[in-house]
């Protein structure tokens, strides 16, 4: 495949490790970022080391407005839309250690489910006719939409939303030969972790020990998933939330 390709979140983690996966893949890049612009001309550098182009654009995934100018400047940079990876949580240190569920103020949920659906149907609509004949939208959740994850809830009800509506998106836009799918991960090493859990080296032991194949997920895991969502290989799978945790969610 090739084209332009949408990254959100592409600064760190999952988000970079997506964006360095479709580059060797052959997109062009727009890489999203909200806060670490030095994180991601280093993306952009690591790019166009793979002979494609690629430029930063800042972007904040909770304002439908900044998704719709990220795709407006990526596409007068490099042309059509031809795939949209929507990964940002929309989610930081902001938020430190969410609590129970009923603990959790409506108006992070809220946020939440801006950051994650409305940013998915920003991105998804700004790109418009470009992602017609073969364009690839996919979304990047986590096992926590079914299963209890302490902390975790307005973000695992966001994710479950944007799953949904990702259904929804592949009926809908299948006939202009669009397809939509979500890259489903189970707990991976990032940094991210210490976003959500006061100990990661615990949560990762302890996922570990209950994973079939026996070690925490790393973001190039997930990445590989979302590189085959997003080629010509997977022309024929739409709809679908594929789940890459190592068998944990067997456990």
């Amino acid at each position: 495949m090739s084209g332009l390709a949408v990254v959100t979140g592409a600064s760190r983690g999952i988000g970079r490790a997506v964006a360095e996966q479709l580059a060797r893949d052959g997109y062009d890049l727009a890489v999203g970022y909200f806060a670490r612009a030095d994180a991601a001309q280093e993306v952009v550098a690591t790019a166009e080391g793979h002979g494609v182009r690629a430029v930063a654009y800042q972007v904040d995934v909770r304002s439908p407005e900044s998704c719709q100018l990220l795709v407006a400047g990526a596409r007068a940079a490099l042309g059509p839309v031809r795939a949209v990876v929507s990964n940002a949580t929309g989610f930081g240190a902001e938020h430190p250690g969410l609590g129970t569920s009923l603990g959790v103020a409506l108006g992070v949920y809220q946020e939440m489910f801006t950051a994650r659906v409305g940013a998915l149907l920003s991105l998804v609509d700004a790109a418009g006719a470009d992602l017609d004949d073969g364009g690839r939208i996919v979304a990047v959740t986590s096992t926590g939409t079914h299963r209890h994850v302490p902390g975790y809830a307005p973000i695992a009800a966001s994710m479950a939303a944007v799953e949904s509506v990702v259904r929804y998106l592949a009926a809908e836009l299948g006939p202009r030969g669009i397809t939509a799918n979500t890259a489903v991960g189970g707990v991976v090493d990032t940094d991210a972790l210490a976003e959500i859990t006061s100990d990661p080296e615990r949560l990762k032991e302890a996922v570990r020990r209950a994973t079939p194949l026996g070690r925490v997920g790393r973001a190039g895991d997930l990445a590989a998933v979302v590189g085959f969502l997003c080629s010509a290989s997977a022309g024929w799978v739409t709809g679908q939330s594929l789940i890459a945790d190592g068998g944990n969610a067997l456990r």
